[in-house]
């Protein structure tokens, strides 16, 4: 089986076919309109029951060798690393302490943004398709990407703290409250003003509400306590074996990148392959 075959085989079996990028905007859809066009079916190509006969099973893909399989990710397209993006490492580092005191090191706490990066853009870009229509991005086009991107129990956790903070803004709506920062007023660690910026700047939609700029910062910063929380739970495992109280050598990013291996809610959602659309499982769960 050639590499191509294996690499068409793999996107097959990985990509939503109702999944379609809307038209390409200057940072969000760098490589969904290529690849768009190569997913498409031909009109002379052959039916995909044929090519269900050929291959004979599931396990076709999962017993490739590894240097076959490696080969095969090699060539799937990627994920564009951003350059920008709306938060510093001493706000992330904020976000974790909440959850997980001082035990992040600083590189756990890096890795833990490039990851962070992977999710803010795959629900920039379902916000972005969302907003076609109307040509505006509202807190509801942010929400239902959430809940389309992320798997279940992320999305309504992400939810949860999106509507929270959205109340939260709407309350504290009088003149000293003005005073106060946009985050702050919401109970957002991240800077909902950052966020509305940089989804004005990379062009989410033509009008941007700022109320999508904070659910959008309340679903990241959710998305990064559950993520530090998971890494600290696997990291005690081993310390409580061992008698060892609490955590003994901290979060590594060696294990925070194995925390999220291991995960099925967010080894999709992470991993900087563009096949790799959500988190969900085949059941939907």
């Amino acid at each position: 089986m050639s590499s191509d075959l294996l690499v068409k085989t793999l996107e097959d079996l990985s990509l939503d076919p109702g999944y379609v990028a809307g038209d390409p905007c200057s940072s969000l859809s760098l490589s969904s309109s290529g690849r768009s066009g190569r997913s498409q079916p031909q009109a002379g190509s052959a039916p995909r029951g044929a090519w269900w006969q050929r291959a004979g099973s599931w396990d076709t893909v999962s017993t490739l060798p590894e240097d076959a399989a490696a080969d095969v990710l090699a060539k799937c397209p990627r994920l564009p690393e951003l350059e920008e993006y709306p938060w510093t490492e001493q706000e992330l580092r904020e976000v974790v302490r909440k959850v997980a005191g001082s035990s992040f090191t600083g590189e756990a706490v890096r890795r833990l943004s490039v990851l962070l990066r992977r999710a803010l853009l795959r629900v920039s870009r379902e916000a972005q398709r969302l907003s076609e229509l109307h040509r505006r991005c509202t807190r509801l086009e942010v929400q239902s990407a959430a809940r389309l991107v992320l798997s279940c129990a992320l999305a309504e956790r992400c939810v949860s703290s999106a509507v929270r903070a959205v109340s939260l803004h709407c309350m504290s709506s009088g003149d000293p409250a003005r005073q106060r920062a946009r985050s702050a007023r919401c109970g957002l660690t991240l800077s909902a003003g950052r966020f509305f910026r940089w989804m004005v700047e990379t062009r989410v939609s033509v009008r941007v509400h700022e109320y999508a700029a904070v659910c959008l910062t309340a679903c990241l910063e959710t998305l990064a306590g559950e993520v530090a929380a998971r890494a600290l739970e696997a990291a005690r495992l081993p310390a409580e074996d061992e008698g060892a109280p609490g955590v003994t050598g901290g979060v590594t990013a060696q294990l925070l990148q194995g925390t999220v291996n291991r995960d099925p809610q967010l080894w999709g959602l992470l991993q900087p392959y563009e096949h790799l659309v959500c988190g969900r499982t085949v059941h939907g769960e």
